[in-house]
């Protein structure tokens, strides 16, 4: 009877040794097939909002109302710029004043350019203007193709 009982162990330690394997690889499949919730912070009227590319996506991508500045150059713009992104040049100070003195100062507003220095001038400008919620996206060189949409050129 003994080697029958040191069977049934054996065998009950590989269906248990099983099982873990099944529930620790359920755990990790769960754990990466999940996406990580991305969380952009409230703007204030009092300071820009600095956002990364991840919050700047689930920003523009909400079904709320969104306005996004792209404030390069003409020129980079037309070189290819987020999908639905107006185009002010914020270094042509007569355009930036007519321009954004039409838009709707009360919505979520991203700001991009270039580079992240230039942005942040663009929307602290924006805030001085009256802008409520202002959010500051940095430069689109620090972007990878996968970090938000943008329209190529044409």
């Amino acid at each position: 009877m003994a080697p029958q009982r040191s069977h049934m162990r054996h065998s009950l330690r590989a269906d248990l040794g099983a099982a873990a394997v099944a529930l620790i690889a359920a755990a990790l499949l769960l754990g990466c097939s999940s996406k990580e919730e991305v969380v952009i912070p409230p703007a204030s009227a009092e300071q820009v909002t600095l956002i990364n590319s991840a919050q700047g996506r689930a920003l523009i991508e909400s079904p709320e109302k969104v306005l996004v500045i792209d404030v390069r150059p003409r020129g980079e713009y037309m070189s290819g710029h987020l999908v639905g992104a107006q185009s002010i040049d914020a270094a042509v100070p007569a355009d930036w004043e007519f321009r954004t003195a039409e838009l709707d100062k009360d919505i979520p507003t991203v700001v991009y350019c270039s580079t992240a220095a230039c942005s942040e001038n663009a929307a602290a400008m924006l805030l001085r203007a009256g802008f409520t919620k202002v959010y500051d996206l940095g430069g689109i060189a620090d972007w990878g193709p996968e970090d938000l949409s943008v329209e190529p050129p044409g």
